[in-house]
């Protein structure tokens, strides 16, 4: 085991992004349309990426682009089509867990890997990509919240071009130091309910020595409790050599909560030892930063003074 990956050679995206490349857009999730997301693919555009459509024509089927079946071929399609450097969920929502099965059933044989992005339902192929590939992979935006922020986009390209890499610190933001304390460990996580609705599959992630990511949004208090027990009982929270809390955004307020904030729950859940961050950034809410995940970090917490997450390898493999 390495920071809670199975030992399979690392796959690093190729090489950072530059001007000229192309970018798939897939609707791994629920189905996204161009139209809607007019500012993020224009600052793409802008910065000199060919974007390309990575879903099936003429086949939507409800809410999806197409079959579970047939989104799961279009989506490896898109990763490993070595005339694409990058792919990018389209938006998220739900249905990526359905793709999961299929996935299994096609073989991988591409030579390369590009930067896959996404987050929040993302979480599902994030996880399957590192159980299967070891694959490096980013958590970040989708169109919309490109095009919303700029600050997002200009985190964003920052990490896809190459410009943080070994010894660069992640953004943080207004940051605040739950526990302090140090360690060191693939950064792994994503999107709680999502992680929690994994539990039990041969995809789950296996967090051993790992610096745990958690975010989300619109969850009430007594449902981030259970879902942060569901991965108790998973045994994560001893694994675990730190935890990040992302933003737990537009969570609504009820009289039976069992606290006032995710980290009144954490003295129940999680080992005394384990040192806790909070920053508001690798979430829903905007701006939203972009991190590389699978990607060995040092997590810095002092007691006083800012803290840090430090990469200690560049996520691409040209570097």
């Amino acid at each position: 085991m390495d920071g809670g990956i199975p030992f399979k050679p690392l796959l690093k995206p190729f090489a950072p992004l530059k001007k000229g490349d192309r970018l798939t857009l897939v609707s791994s999730s629920l189905y996204g349309i161009w139209e809607s997301y007019p500012e993020g693919l224009a600052r793409l555009r802008n910065e000199g990426l060919e974007l390309k459509n990575g879903d099936p024509e003429g086949l939507s089927r409800g809410p999806f682009s197409a079959g579970d079946e047939t989104r799961a071929q279009f989506f490896f399609r898109a990763l490993s089509d070595e005339t694409s450097s990058a792919v990018m969920a389209l938006r998220g929502g739900y249905g990526a867990i359905r793709l999961l099965p299929h996935l299994d059933n096609i073989p991988w044989t591409s030579r390369r890997f590009p930067v896959w992005t996404g987050f929040s339902d993302a979480t599902n192929l994030h996880a399957y990509l590192w159980r299967r590939l070891n694959a490096v992979t980013f958590h970040g935006p989708h169109p919309r919240g490109l095009g919303a922020s700029q600050e997002s986009f200009d985190w964003y390209w920052e990490m896809v071009t190459g410009k943080r890499t070994k010894g660069s610190p992640l953004p943080l933001g207004k940051a605040e130091v739950v526990r302090p304390g140090h360690a060191e460990g693939r950064l792994l996580g994503g999107n709680l309910e999502t992680l929690a609705h994994l539990a039990g599959t041969r995809w789950f992630p296996d967090f051993e020595g790992a610096i745990l990511l958690l975010e989300d949004i619109d969850e009430p208090l007594y449902a981030i409790d259970r879902a942060l027990w569901q991965l108790a009982h998973m045994g994560v929270f001893s694994k675990i050599a730190g935890l990040v809390l992302g933003p737990f955004s537009g969570r609504p307020s009820r009289e039976d909560d069992p606290g006032n904030d995710v980290t009144d729950l954490l003295d129940a859940l999680c080992p005394p030892d384990v040192p806790v961050l909070k920053t508001p950034l690798p979430g829903h809410d905007l701006p939203m930063a972009t991190w590389p995940l699978n990607i060995s970090v040092r997590m810095m917490l002092p007691a006083s003074g800012p803290p840090s997450l430090t990469l200690m390898e560049s996520p691409f493999r040209e570097e």
